[in-house]
């Protein structure tokens, strides 16, 4: 698991910027906000937690990755359209996620930055 990297001149600097910010920070102090390092997956996650509660996108997410494995493009090139859904996502979803597969497979879109 990796998290947001930031320090005290990233604080100070967002304090300085915006007043009230400041006064959350000061109040609420560092936090840490976990990241997806990888492109691809990153935007597939999104997708599958889009417009549902954390609970439920958590939920959809561990169905989808016991169903694929790694979250790659030829993994998900490999599983039906009718599978993806029965982790709890709508079709159009699917269509959404299957499309981006086939774009990073054919090199459309480098996601290895």
């Amino acid at each position: 698991m990796e998290f947001f990297k930031y320090g005290e001149k990233e604080i100070e600097y967002l304090k300085k910027k915006d007043k009230k910010l400041g006064a959350a920070i000061e109040k609420i102090g560092m936090i840490q906000r976990e990241i997806t390092p990888n492109p691809f997956e990153a935007l597939i996650s999104s997708i599958v937690s889009q417009q549902i509660s954390s609970k439920a996108a958590e939920t959809v997410w561990n169905r989808f990755i016991n169903v694929i494995g790694v979250v790659a493009p030829e993994n998900i090139d490999k599983v039906s359209i009718e599978e993806i859904q029965g982790c709890g996502m709508s079709l159009r979803k699917v269509g959404y996620i299957k499309g981006i597969a086939e774009t990073a497979k054919g090199g459309e879109v480098d996601f290895s930055t």
